[in-house]
């Protein structure tokens, strides 16, 4: 999973960030999941805390923010909701 803060007035455009992903990453390094925040949390010593966002992990009925999930057969990152979500556990769909 990746945190993204997206510059005030943008949204994400999934099929954009797709073909970006593609172009500069090997398959294996692409996100399979993103995730939108406001901004970023930090440490007193500004460091990510990315400890506690792997621990919330990416089930849309637990995290507040908006999430995506990489949808190659679409070739686009897509809103990632409760029926995606059940469809990645039980192994419907492939990630």
């Amino acid at each position: 999973m990746a945190a993204l803060v997206l510059r005030p007035g943008c949204r994400l455009d999934g099929p954009a960030l797709y073909h970006h992903v593609e172009q500069l990453l090997p398959p294996y390094a692409w996100p399979r999941f993103l995730r939108l925040q406001e901004r970023l949390a930090m440490t007193e010593t500004f460091k990510q805390q990315k400890v506690r966002l792997a621990q919330e992990g990416c089930d849309p009925a637990c995290v507040p923010d908006p999430l995506f999930l990489l949808d190659e057969t679409t070739k686009a990152y897509v809103p990632l909701g409760p029926a995606l979500w059940e469809g990645v556990l039980d192994g419907r769909l492939r990630i």
